[in-house]
């Protein structure tokens, strides 16, 4: 810890400096702060939060809390960069399978965790994490120059990819554009259809999470966004649940009678099929319940696969209206177009199902 210490007194110290530095040649008459950045090689942006954050012009290591964040590095093809991730991301067979070279980077970060020792042994220019972690105060601290990031929506999760992309370079910001294009065109084709549809036409969609399927999200999160878009309600939002990650009880599902159920793991699925309390609920009953995608992440929340999951989404909820909508296409699309990965259809069709690639399931 005596080295954790050492190391964050010393980078406070260079960031104390800096500041001064930076001060000092602004009111010394140079000719904006853009000639000052350029000067010095440092640059200023703001973070999601209203933070200023100081980085170097060329960022060329990156350390972030994992899940969605290391997800994007391969959006915008900057795995390259990566000097740190999690142990979540280390674990899965999708993101080591599409980019191998993930095995030769250490996880730093666990949960919402950090082991800071290693963090700074990898001398990260900058590190990325999403809002809400527990370590982003420790983080704080020992003065490394830390971008938070938001994704309640697709207006942020857009300006969180697009913020990433200005951090990391201007061959990543172009990709962050090419992305959100992307994205913006997958609404426009899904809402051109249902937008239309009234109150009654559209579907309670109840999404649930882990293994007992009562970990949910509501109000003001990107799932009730995507249910949106696809044409159904969030039963749970529609119930005054806000915010994401919400613990919710059976009898409340069973209230609520979801017409849809989709669940973000494969264990949850056979939970709730076999369970007696969930059977006279009508998603139950009428054999409309689903496994979420998941992949390099899971499809439902925070990663760039929203973009995927309207479609999908759309789909599954109302397949009347999307029976021309190839999955696998869409799927293997997207794959060659943001990660250069030319998956097979079999690849595709197994992480539609939620499965891991090259695995009997």
């Amino acid at each position: 810890m005596n080295y954790v210490l050492e190391q964050a007194s010393e980078r406070l110290y260079l960031k104390i400096i800096l500041v001064t530095v930076l001060c000092a040649l602004f009111v010394s008459g140079c000719s904006g702060n853009e000639e000052a950045n350029k000067s010095t090689e440092i640059r200023t942006i703001t973070d999601m939060t209203g933070r200023t954050v100081f980085l170097p012009v060329a960022v060329t290591r990156v350390a972030s809390n994992g899940g969605a964040i290391d997800e994007w590095f391969l959006l915008l093809g900057a795995q390259e960069k990566m000097v740190s991730t999690s142990t979540r991301t280390k674990m899965n067979p999708w993101y080591e399978k599409i980019y191998p070279g993930i095995k030769n980077i250490a996880p730093t970060f666990h949960n919402s965790g950090v082991n800071l020792e290693k963090l700074l042994k990898a001398r990260p220019d900058v590190v990325l994490v999403l809002s809400g972690i527990e370590a982003q105060e420790k983080l704080a601290e020992v003065g490394i120059p830390l971008v938070v990031l938001e994704r309640r929506n697709p207006r942020e999760l857009k300006a969180g990819i697009t913020l990433t992309g200005k951090v990391l370079g201007s061959a990543e910001a172009r990709a962050a554009a090419e992305f959100c294009a992307y994205y913006d065109e997958n609404i426009h084709r899904i809402t051109e259809r249902t937008a239309s549809l009234s109150r009654e036409e559209r579907k309670k969609v109840y999404l649930g999470g882990g293994p007992d399927a009562l970990r949910t999200e509501g109000k003001n999160s990107l799932v009730t966004s995507w249910i949106e878009i696809a044409g159904g309600i969030n039963a749970a939002a529609q119930a005054g649940i806000s915010g994401i990650g919400r613990q919710v009880s059976a009898e409340a599902v069973i209230k609520w009678n979801p017409d849809v159920i989709i669940l973000t793991e494969r264990a949850a699925k056979a939970e709730v099929l076999q369970s007696g309390r969930w059977r006279d609920i009508n998603a139950v009953k009428n054999g409309r319940v689903y496994v979420n995608p998941r992949g390099i992440y899971l499809w439902s929340v925070r990663s760039a696969e929203e973009a995927l999951q309207i479609l999908w989404a759309a789909k599954v909820i109302h397949p009347e209206l999307f029976a021309d909508l190839d999955m696998v296409a869409e799927v293997r699309k997207f794959h060659k177009k943001f990660y250069k990965y030319d998956l097979t259809a079999d690849e595709a069709g197994r992480m539609l199902l939620a499965l891991p690639p090259d695995s009997k399931g």
